[in-house]
């Protein structure tokens, strides 16, 4: 289901709260291009250090947070993160 011109709704948020700053990030790290994978546990790091969403137990939020990471496109989020690189890496 299309959410705002975004795959889903999960996609749309992790896209709001979190990748503004993801150029900016690997940018300082002098990486100018992530796997899907290195964004996902990047996003997730921080999401559980800033939210304290390690901190959730087993239990009903835990497994509401889980599902909605399976739901967000993480392709089309690299995709676009490397857009953005590789313009930064280029000026």
């Amino acid at each position: 289901m299309e959410y705002l011109g975004w795959n889903t709704k999960q996609t749309w948020l992790v896209n709001i709260w979190y990748m503004d700053a993801m150029p900016e990030y690997f940018a300082e790290m002098d990486q100018y291009h992530v796997s899907q994978d290195e964004l996902q546990e990047t996003v997730k790091y921080i999401a559980e250090e800033s939210e304290a969403l390690s901190q959730l137990g087993a239990g009903l939020f835990s497994d509401l947070i889980t599902d909605s990471w399976n739901e967000v496109d993480w392709q089309t989020l690299t995709d676009q993160l490397n857009e953005t690189l590789k313009d930064m890496q280029e000026d």
